[in-house]
């Protein structure tokens, strides 16, 4: 029974990142101590380069809601989403703590084996709130503007009201 129980670490250690620190405070030092190192993307998800710290966040942030989406991230890969979210704020450091430690905490949830994979549309609808405060869905190439709008009730929140339409 113990070795059932220290499977999935080993497979998250073995995937990628070292184990997540539990909080997005902790996580950030860990990156600026060098502990961790930055894997801030901007995703290049916007139609032009940012042109400031809050633009690029919006892209880190939106890379991650489609890591989310289409990759299940939560399920498949957490403790590196989890990770690189926490990247995302080493840039508009304030106001992304306050925005995105929700998400994060979702995330620590599943990683820690608390929660489930049903945070996941939670965690991206958060994350939409975050970037719509950062740029329009004008700004966003087409591979990622179809996530704007999508979930302005985080509670009544799923996977599938982020999927593309299926054409006829």
């Amino acid at each position: 029974m113990i070795g059932l129980k220290l499977v999935p670490w080993l497979l998250v250690t073995v995937r990628g990142d070292p184990r997540a620190d539990p909080t997005l405070k902790g996580m950030l030092a860990k990156i600026q101590s060098g502990e961790f190192e930055n894997n801030f993307f901007d995703g290049e998800v916007l139609e032009s380069t940012p042109g400031s710290e809050k633009e690029a966040t919006a892209g880190c942030l939106l890379d991650k809601v489609g890591a989310i989406v289409e990759e299940k991230g939560v399920q498949e890969f957490v403790n590196d989403l989890q990770v690189d979210l926490a990247a995302c704020c080493t840039k508009d450091a304030a106001d992304c703590f306050v925005d995105v430690e929700p998400a994060y905490k979702l995330l620590q949830e599943v990683n820690s084996g608390a929660g489930d994979a049903k945070h996941a549309p939670k965690v991206a609808a958060i994350l939409m709130k975050a970037i719509e405060k950062r740029v329009t869905a004008g700004q966003v190439k087409k591979s990622h503007k179809s996530y704007f709008g999508k979930c302005p009730d985080i509670e009544q929140c799923t996977l599938e009201k982020f999927q593309y339409p299926k054409e006829l």
